[in-house]
C-alpha cells in the first residue's frame, strides 16, 4: 500500500492489517544458474506476498559469483553454504536466522534433501513439496546417495503430518496422502503471460521443424529417449532440428549419444538461456518435448502452451496434469522410443493437428496464473500463523 501523500504514515499501519514476517526456505533461489520450477513458484508467489505487506526473507544456498545478500523484487535473499549439504547448513543456523529477523512464520520449500523443519524450528510452518523423488533416484545418482535421500524422504510423513502442505498438481498432492502426509492442498502452477505468449507479426510464422526441450539436464530428464525417437523419424522430416536448453550434469553423455545416432549436425545443445531467449525458441518450435521420469507438474508444459507451441511429456505424475492429452500435446509412457517417435510425427505432420493443438494450448496457458498459487500459500501461512498464536 502506497501512502497519499496528505495522509499521515501512522494511520497507513494502521489501516493495513499486520502481516507476518516469514522465512522462506529453498535449496536455490531465483538467480541461481540451476533455477528450475520450484524456484520460479517460489520467487512468483514470494513477490506478491510482499507487495501484500509480508516481510519475505529467503535462505539458499550459495553459488560461484553470487552476492552474499540481495533484493530480487523485493524478497531478502540470503545465500549460505554450498551447493550439496546445504540441508545441514538450515538445521544448525534455523533458529538463529529466526531470531535475526524475528520471523513469525516459515515457508519451507522441500525440493531436494527435505529439511524437516517442523522437527526443528519452534515456529508454524507451512512446507511447499513439489513431488518426492523415490526411485527415480536410482536412475539419477549412485546408490549411496539415493539411499541417503530416500532415508530423509522417509521421514517426511512423520515430520510434516501435522503441518499444512502444498503441493502444485492433483497427481502429486494423491502421492502426498497415499504416503501419509495429513493435510496437503493445491497451489496450482501458473504463468506469466505478460512474458509468455505467441511471436508477433513475422516472427509468428514457423519455418523448419523444430523440436525443444528446455529443462535441467539430469539423466532422469530421459532425454536420450528424444534423441533416439528424433533420429527414428529424421528421414521423414529432412528438415527437422533438436534444441535442448539448459544444463546439467547429462550433458556430455547426451553430446556422445548424439554423435553416435549420428545426428551432430542438426542436435542443438544451447546451454543455459534468458527468459527472454526462452520465449523466442518456444515460440520457434513446432512441438516442445518433456520425458521426464517425474516432475511435480512440468512448469514448461504451460510456458510453451502460453506461446502457442503443443507439448508431448510422459505419461509420469506431474506432467499428466500440466499436458490434456490430445489437447494440447500428447501424454507417451516413459522410456517408449517408439511413443514418442509417433507423436512426435503425428503433429510434424499434420498442420490442421498442429493448429487444433495451438488454439486449445493458449486456452489451456490462460487458465493459469500465478495469483492463485499466491493465494492459497498466504491463506496457508496466515492460518498458521494465527493457530500458533491462539
Amino acid at each position: 500500500m502506497i501512502a497519499d501523500p496528505g495522509t499521515p504514515a501512522t494511520q497507513v499501519r494502521q489501516d493495513r492489517p499486520h502481516r507476518p514476517r516469514v522465512l522462506l526456505v529453498n535449496w536455490r533461489d531465483m538467480r541461481n544458474p540451476e533455477a528450475g520450477g520450484a524456484e520460479v513458484h517460489l520467487h512468483e508467489v514470494a513477490v506478491r506476498l510482499v507487495k501484500d505487506g509480508f516481510r519475505c526473507i529467503q535462505y539458499s544456498h550459495a553459488f560461484p559469483g553470487c552476492l552474499v545478500e540481495e533484493d530480487v523484487g523485493g524478497v531478502t535473499v540470503r545465500r549460505v553454504g554450498g551447493k550439496f549439504l546445504f540441508n545441514f547448513t538450515v538445521w544448525f543456523r534455523l533458529k538463529a536466522w529466526c531470531r535475526r529477523d524475528a520471523i513469525e512464520v516459515v515457508l519451507d520449500d522441500s525440493n531436494k534433501v527435505p529439511f524437516l523443519l517442523p522437527w526443528i524450528t519452534g515456529l508454524p510452518v507451512v512446507a511447499q513439496i513439489h513431488h518426492l523423488f523415490g526411485r527415480v533416484l536410482f536412475h539419477e545418482t549412485a546408490l549411496p546417495m539415493a539411499l541417503y535421500v530416500l532415508a530423509f524422504e522417509s521421514l517426511m510423513p512423520s515430520a510434516y503430518r501435522r503441518t499444512r502442505v502444498l503441493t502444485g498438481s492433483d497427481s502429486s498432492r494423491r502421492e502426498l496422502l497415499a504416503k501419509g502426509f495429513g493435510k496437503v492442498a493445491i497451489a496450482p502452477e501458473g504463468v506469466d503471460l505478460d512474458l509468455y505468449r505467441p511471436p508477433a507479426g513475422a516472427g509468428a510464422v514457423k519455418t523448419g521443424r523444430k523440436v525443444l526441450y528446455v529443462g535441467r539436464i539430469k539423466r532422469y530428464k530421459g532425454l536420450d529417449v528424444i534423441l533416439r525417437a528424433a533420429a527414428r523419424i529424421k528421414a521423414e522430416f529432412p528438415d527437422l532440428e533438436i534444441g535442448i536448453a539448459g544444463s546439467g550434469d547429462d550433458v556430455p553423455r547426451l553430446k556422445e549419444l548424439a554423435r553416435s545416432l549420428g545426428m551432430e549436425a542438426w542436435t542443438h545443445f544451447l546451454g543455459f538461456v534468458s527468459e527472454a531467449r526462452k520465449v523466442e525458441l518456444y515460440g520457434a518450435a513446432q512441438v516442445v518435448v518433456n520425458s521426464s521420469l517425474k516432475e511435480g507438474w512440468g512448469l514448461t508444459s504451460i510456458e510453451a502452451n502460453a506461446c502457442g507451441t503443443p507439448v508431448i511429456a510422459t505419461d509420469v505424475p506431474g506432467l499428466c496434469d500440466s499436458v490434456r492429452d490430445g489437447e494440447t500435446g500428447y501424454l507417451v509412457p516413459f522410456g517408449d522410443v517408439e511413443a514418442f517417435a509417433s507423436a512426435l510425427r503425428r503433429i510434424l505432420a499434420d498442420p490442421a493437428v498442429a493448429e487444433s493443438m495451438r488454439e486449445k494450448s493458449l486456452e489451456w496457458a490462460h487458465a493459469h496464473t500465478w495469483e492463485k498459487a499466491y493465494e492459497v500459500t498466504r491463506d496457508a501461512l496466515l492460518e498458521a500463523w494465527r493457530e500458533a498464536r491462539a
